[in-house]
Order: structure tokens, then sequence, then C-alpha cells
């Protein structure tokens, strides 16, 4: 089978399969029990159908590994694996990769505001995280500069988020070329920023210089939840990809999110400058915005991020005007409320946000009293994640726990950051800002 039909036209293989096996199967014998009566397309690794951690067997010639190779070829990859477990899957299966290829070392140079895989990672794979602090609360961005000075002979990698919750961007060719220059990898989770590749600058991490790179597909194209893909730019990395994938994820994929994977590559193929029309978009409704008053705070192209402190207000304030008019954000907090858009956002959606922000400006968020301005946490790391998790541990009210270490991952979700890692200590302003969150007990060390 070719994998593409022209230059501009992409096969969806695992598509087409599902069709034709749906107008041919009357007598479904097989998983799962609903027997298509839920959907015709959901079925499992029956004759033909391929399967995903073994795909690569046999030559590859599975319509499973075709469609990978066509999303390789979309994000111009050595090798690109299709995740149904999101994000995560992919970041546990790179951090696997790295440690296989890593000489035992177990250090990983990490952003603080990582999302919680990461961590979750760390603690199943042993490995130990060496936290940069970023100049802003809740940012992913991380210098070059701070990753060099964190670098040492137990580092086994550098773990970076970009695009972070609030469109923060890391300057990942210099942070690429520090990570080589020390001979260790790159892995960045790019969960927000799948569509970097088809943008107006083609910012996506692979073509940046990363090694390895985890995108939710679903976040912004159109796929699926949980559908997400893990690229591979080092071919150091290909070999063993599948076999550290399965370590973790399910043995029974959902093969209604990979053919949202499979269309999702023809979609990108045939349409490729959507997404650049789309980022347009986004530009003239930011600059709509701060021509109405509004204050923005910088982001990537997908997401307008509303800097609602600066308006004397809250995100919270601001997302609960636009749910009067059925727009829900992405997120919220006490400083910023955060709109997302993706390849399904109509003219209809970027109309409807303008006569509300119009109708509506900055004055009618006001709020008389404004939360403390946002502070790092700033803790000591006094044992092994993995260590700290895996302990006997008790529950208490987080007044009684300061002075105590923290033995589970305290992460309010959205955004899924946390905020204490198992591990750490938990000092009075860590036990302060968590409950200022809502966090009234916390797990700690017995």
């Amino acid at each position: 089978m070719d994998i593409t039909k022209t230059e501009n036209e992409m096969t969806a293989p695992i598509h087409d399969f599902l069709v034709i096996n749906g107008e041919k199967h009357s007598v479904r014998c097989y998983m799962p029990g609903h027997k298509g009566t839920e959907n015709i397309c959901d079925i499992t690794e029956i004759e033909g159908a391929d399967s995903l951690y073994d795909c690569d067997d046999n030559g590859g010639k599975g319509i499973i590994a075709l469609s990978e190779k066509n999303a390789a070829k979309l994000f111009g990859s050595k090798k690109t694996l299709y995740s149904c477990s999101g994000s995560t899957l992919a970041i546990q299966t790179m951090l696997a990769l790295a440690k296989e290829r890593g000489s035992y070392k177990d250090h990983i140079v990490a952003g603080r505001y990582s999302h919680r895989s990461f961590i979750n990672s760390c603690i199943l794979l042993g490995l130990i995280p060496s936290w940069i602090y970023p100049e802003d609360y809740l940012s992913a961005v991380i210098t070059p500069e701070s990753v060099e000075a964190k670098i040492n002979s137990r580092t086994l990698a550098v773990f970076v988020n970009s695009i972070d919750y609030y469109g923060g961007m890391c300057d990942i060719s210099s942070i690429a070329e520090v990570c080589h220059a020390h001979g260790i990898p790159l892995l960045v989770d790019n969960a927000h920023g799948a569509y970097l590749k088809f943008a107006p600058f083609d910012l996506h991490p692979i073509t940046l210089g990363a090694d390895m790179c985890a995108d939710s597909a679903h976040k912004t194209l159109p796929v699926l939840t949980g559908g997400a893909y893990l690229h591979i730019a080092n071919d150091k990395y290909t070999g063993r990809a599948k076999q550290a994938m399965s370590l973790f994820g399910t043995s029974s994929p959902s093969y209604l999110i990979l053919d949202s994977l499979d269309r999702c590559n023809a979609a990108l193929a045939s349409d490729n400058g959507h997404i650049a029309m789309l980022c347009s978009e986004i530009t003239k409704l930011k600059k709509f915005a701060a021509d109405v008053g509004y204050v923005l705070s910088p982001s990537d192209y997908m997401r307008i991020t509303f800097d609602c402190a600066a308006m004397h207000s809250t995100g919270y304030a601001m997302a609960s005007m636009l749910r009067e008019f059925g727009i829900e954000c992405e997120y919220a907090d006490e400083y910023k409320c955060v709109l997302l858009f993706g390849y399904g956002t109509t003219d209809i959606d970027f109309e409807t946000i303008k006569t509300v922000l119009k109708a509506n400006g900055p004055r009618s968020l006001f709020e008389y009293q404004l939360p403390v301005p946002p502070m790092h946490i700033m803790t000591q790391t006094v044992c092994q994640p993995s260590k700290a998790y895996f302990s006997e541990k008790v529950r208490m009210p987080i007044d009684m726990a300061v002075g105590k270490t923290c033995a589970s991952v305290t992460a309010p979700c959205p955004p899924g950051i946390p905020l204490l890692m198992p591990g750490e200590a938990v000092t009075p302003d860590a036990a302060r800002v968590l409950k200022e969150k809502g966090v009234s007990e916390i797990m700690i060390m017995a």
C-alpha cells in the first residue's frame, strides 16, 4: 500500500480498513462486547487490523505502521508513535527510552512547572528531577543559561514544557544546542503545540532540535481526546520505542482514537494552510481585544491569555462573564483567563467572542479585592520522589504537615502542575499557598 496518493494527498489506512470491516462483518464474534452497535468502527486487533505495539514487526506493512509513517512524514520526525493515552503515555515512553540509553544516570533537569505526568513518570522510573525555577509563576519558560548551570555528571536528559498553560514558549533551539554539547537528549512536553508544525512559522520542537517530543494531538488538532504523538528525531531512540511504550500503555488501545489520528493526517496533508489561516484570525482577535481595552499576556498562536490582574480583576471573574454568553474558557485562575482555539474553531466562534468582548469591557470585570501576587513554592528535596511516594504515609491537615515530607503529587487540575512534589519538605510558605489553592489535607511520609 502506498503511503501517499499524490504529493499533497495522503491515505488514511486505518480509517479505510475500519470502513471496509464495518461493511463486511455481519457477525462479530470478537471484542468489544457492543458488537458494533455503539460505533461500527470500534474494534480490537482482529485479522488485518494491526497491533499498536507490534506494528513494526513483519516489515511494518500493517495499517497502523503505515499511518504512523504518514504522521512522521508530516512532522519531519525519524519515527512517530501513536498514543491512545494522551501525552502522558508519550512522556512515560521518552523518559523510559532516555533511561534505557542513559548509562545509569538518574537526574533529569526540568522546569519546575512541568505537568504532573512528568513527575509521575519520574516516580515510576526512579528518576530525580533537578528543578529550574522560571522567572514567572506557572511559566515553563526556562533559559539555556539556567539549563547549562544545572547539567552535571548525573544528568540523564533535559525535559522542558513548551507551550505552557499561559502560552509561554522556551527557546528550544538554544536549549537543544546546550544539551547536545553535553551529549544528552532534549525531551519536550509539547502537549499544547501539536499545531506548531503548520503555524505561520514552523516552531515545532522537532524542527528546532529536540530529540523527542510529546504532542497532545487532541488539544488543537481534529483528534479525539486521548490521541497523541510521540515524535523521535534521534535514531538512538527509535529501535525500542514500541517496546518502551508497551510498558505503560493499555493492551487494548482505542481504534476510534487511532482512526481520528489517521484521518487527521489526511486532513493536514490536504489542507495544510488551514492552521496558518486560523492562527492569523486569532492574531486579529488579539488585536481586537486589545483595542477594546483588554490587557493580554504574550502567548502562542493558538490562544489568547487575558491578564486579568492587570485589569484589576481575576481570571475567575472573566471566565464567569464569558460563561454567561456560552463561551467556556480553557483555563482560569486568580490572575489570568485563557481561551484555547483549535482546528475546529469557526468564523462564528470568532464573531461571537468579538461581540461579547465589545459589549462587556474590562470595567465590567472590576473586583474590589484582589488575591495576593503569585509566588513560587521554594522548598527542599528531602528524599528521592519514588522513595517518598512508595513509603508508609498518612493524611493530615496542611497546617499540621509543616516540617514533614510530602508523599504525594499535589496538583490542582487544570493545569495539572504539581505545587509540591513527593520527597519535598512542607514549608510554611508551601502550606499557605496550598491552602489558598483549596488544598486542606496532604499525604506525608509516616
